[in-house]
C-alpha cells in the first residue's frame, strides 16, 4: 500500500507467505538471528560508550572522532528505540536484560576487559 499523505511504503505480508515462513520454521529462525543480534549491538555499544566516556574524562572525544561519535549515537538510538517497540512482553524484555548481563560478563571475560579502569576489587 501506498499512503500518499505520508509518502512512505506501507509494507504487509501476505498472509501465505507468513504462514509458510512458520511452518517451515524460519519465522523462528529470523527471531533467533535478530535477538542474538541484537544482543550484540547492544554490547557493542554498551563498549563505544565506555570508550567515548574514558575518552571525554581525558578530553580525547575531539574534533572528527566527537562528530562520529555523535552519528553513531543518533544511529543507536533510532536503532533501539524501533527494537524495543517490537518487543511488547515485559518477560521478553526482562529475559533480553538477562541474556545481556550474561553476554557482557563472558565476553568482558574473554577480552580481558574486566576490570574498569581505576575501580578495584572492592568497587564491585
Amino acid at each position: 500500500m501506498y499512503d500518499v499523505a505520508r509518502k512512505e511504503e506501507i509494507m504487509i505480508a501476505k498472509k501465505d507467505l507468513i504462514d509458510k515462513a512458520t511452518a517451515d520454521g524460519a519465522i523462528d529462525r529470523m527471531n533467533q538471528l535478530l535477538s542474538a543480534a541484537h544482543i550484540l549491538n547492544c554490547e557493542a555499544n554498551a563498549l563505544v560508550e565506555e570508550a567515548a566516556d574514558m575518552m571525554d574524562k581525558y578530553g580525547l572525544l575531539l574534533g572528527d572522532i566527537k562528530m562520529r561519535h555523535n552519528g553513531f549515537v543518533r544511529s543507536a538510538d533510532m536503532y533501539f528505540s524501533t527494537f524495543a517497540s517490537m518487543v511488547k512482553n515485559e518477560k521478553n524484555k526482562m529475559d533480553m536484560f538477562k541474556d545481556l548481563e550474561d553476554l557482557d560478563k563472558s565476553f568482558r571475560k574473554w577480552a580481558k576487559i574486566e576490570k574498569p579502569i581505576g575501580k578495584n576489587e572492592d568497587s564491585k
